[in-house]
């Protein structure tokens, strides 16, 4: 299979399929250039990755390290990922996903050694990276930081964490609840701190104290929102709604619940946080805070490709908004699933 059978294909010239392969170094219409996508895709066509690799001096890889890259604690780290690698492919990228599993040297591990197989670029989801690491990244790769503080020689994307909590808290009062629990992960992690600090925002507002005993730390995890939401729910002066600093959270809260004997949302209203697909699936349905993962996803991808693609780019910060997505856990009507 040649680069001549692609472009009979797709109606274009080798010249075109070259440009699309190498993202340059002419400009291709978005017509051409998904016709070239398609036809290789069709074909199975793999450029030579190491003559490739000569002729631009680079990899053709990005990496990717998430606290948790399987989606396996929250989903909204594997809907995240699941685009960014979608993007890079379109890019002509391929992808290395890491898990730091949140262990700091987990993570410095698999900076080190992403950085020694030679990657143009590395995306960080929600993954701290020391002083000293930042300094050895910079300069050498672009790097693109989720959901966590960055020194400013990395581009920056992040949700309104802080008006989400208080969105998801405001609305939870609008339904007349004074006594709001908040389950959230440690507190030390940026997204929490801020989900929690539009929490206590809400409520002061209200004339509510915002009192220790309403705060449950837990796991960011299904397992994590369960065992949180059991102490919050047991004692006799239990909170009448729950705002997670996550949906899986949200999701274990609900069975925690359910396992107490309590109605959601009649004994308790609950709202998470992110927006996951899942989120939709719950009995009842989850209401949420929904942040734009794809679109957060492909800026992120596509930031860091053009970083690595051009001289001389400047580091960005952009922080998206989150809308809450109302559904039957915290007492509004029930809207019907659309597929």
């Amino acid at each position: 299979m040649t680069r001549n059978d692609v472009a009979r294909l797709a109606g274009t010239s080798p010249a075109v399929v070259s440009y699309v392969i190498n993202n340059g170094p002419r400009p291709v219409s978005e017509s051409a250039r998904q016709r070239v996508l398609d036809a290789i895709k069709q074909l199975g066509y793999r450029p030579n990755a190491v003559a490739r690799s000569l002729r631009s001096r680079r990899s053709w890889t990005i990496g990717v390290i998430a606290s948790d890259s399987a989606g396996g604690k929250s989903p909204f780290f594997g809907q995240f990922t699941r685009a960014c690698e979608e993007v890079a492919w379109q890019r002509g990228y391929s992808v290395l996903f890491g898990n730091s599993a949140e262990d700091p040297a987990r993570a410095e591990g698999y900076v080190r050694g992403f950085l020694e197989r030679q990657v143009d670029g590395l995306v960080l989801m929600r993954v701290p990276v020391s002083p000293d690491q930042a300094e050895e990244m910079r300069g050498r790769v672009p790097v693109v930081t989720i959901d966590h503080a960055a020194p400013p020689f990395f581009s920056r994307l992040a949700v309104d964490d802080e008006e989400g909590g208080y969105q998801a808290t405001r609305h939870l009062l609008e339904h007349g609840h004074h006594r709001i629990g908040f389950v959230g992960g440690p507190l030390d992690i940026t997204p929490v701190r801020l989900r929690a600090a539009g929490w206590r925002r809400a409520l002061q507002e209200a004339g509510v104290e915002p009192a220790a005993e309403l705060v449950a730390e837990g796991e960011l995890s299904l397992e994590g929102g369960y065992d949180a939401a059991l102490r919050l729910l047991s004692p006799p002066a239990r909170p009448t709604a729950l705002f997670a600093s996550i949906d899986g959270q949200a999701i274990g809260a609900m069975r925690a619940a359910a396992d107490l004997g309590l109605r959601v949302p009649g004994d308790v209203a609950v709202v998470g946080f992110d927006g996951a697909r899942e989120a939709a699936y719950t009995v009842p349905g989850l209401s949420t805070i929904s942040q734009p993962i794809d679109e957060m996803a492909r800026h992120a991808t596509e930031t860091l490709v053009s970083a690595i693609e051009s001289e001389g780019v400047e580091p960005v910060t952009k922080i998206f908004s989150a809308h809450l997505v109302t559904r039957g856990s915290c007492g509004c009507p029930e809207p019907r699933l659309h597929r």
